[in-house]
């Protein structure tokens, strides 16, 4: 059964989440019968020492049925949009961007990274589609997982359908305030509606902890066969 948990707790728990790597985080999810949490592969970070790990803040973008300039849009529409996309985003979280297949323009860059970074608090971004502005995005040091990049602009080609609402993400379903956690491995989510957050970490650290033994005594040289025997681990 899952705990609710306050902001703080739930900011702690991920900041401990974020000394392990999503290998541990998956294995332990799979032993607790969430087999399908990890999202596919292809997920490049554009910083790939960080690890991370937050409440997810969903976004939900698509290709647009009729292009336009954005001198074509109305100003109290695009004001309305950002203030729905930046005013709910809280200190902590990871913006989870599903871009329903459209690789025709970014769906994430350099304005959104550095108002998410500065304005919203928000550590990362795991982005389903292509991203732009990637050498500026490094300079503000905003930690961005992405399917691939592209340099044109969302504007005239991608429409935001929907803020706040459960998305699909590399395969996996992501709700509002699910915890995902990313690092060079990949991405992992966890269903905290599902599971209990603080017994993912308690066991996914305790997962890394027999790692390490594991890895020391076939260093040295103790057999694979012995060590699996001891640990039920590789």
């Amino acid at each position: 059964m899952s705990e609710t948990y306050s902001r703080e707790e739930m900011l702690a728990l991920c900041g401990r989440l974020e000394k392990l790597y999503t290998p541990a985080v998956a294995d332990t999810l799979d032993d607790l019968g969430f087999m399908n949490q990890a999202m596919e592969s292809g997920f490049v970070p554009i910083l790939p020492e960080i690890t991370v790990a937050g409440p997810a803040f969903t976004i939900e973008e698509a290709r647009t049925k009729k292009s336009r300039r954005l001198s074509d849009y109305d100003p109290a529409f695009v004001a309305n949009a950002l203030t729905l996309l930046f005013d709910n985003m809280q200190r902590g979280q990871v913006i989870v961007i599903n871009a329903n297949d459209f690789y025709g323009a970014g769906a994430f860059g350099e304005l959104m990274a550095t108002t998410a970074k500065y304005y919203g608090g928000v550590r990362a971004a795991v982005v389903d589609g292509p991203i732009r502005d990637i050498s500026r995005i490094l300079e503000i040091g905003f930690p961005v997982w992405a399917r691939g990049n592209i340099p044109t602009d969302s504007i005239g080609r991608v429409d935001l359908i929907g803020v706040g609402q459960p998305v699909f993400c590399g395969g996996v379903r992501v709700n509002p305030g699910d915890v995902v956690m990313a690092d060079r491995d990949g991405v992992v989510v966890i269903p905290v509606g599902d599971v209990d957050l603080a017994e993912v970490v308690e066991k996914a650290e305790e997962v890394v902890a027999a790692e390490r033994r594991s890895r020391q005594e076939i260093r040295e040289g103790s057999s694979l066969l012995d060590v699996y025997k001891k640990y039920g681990k590789l």
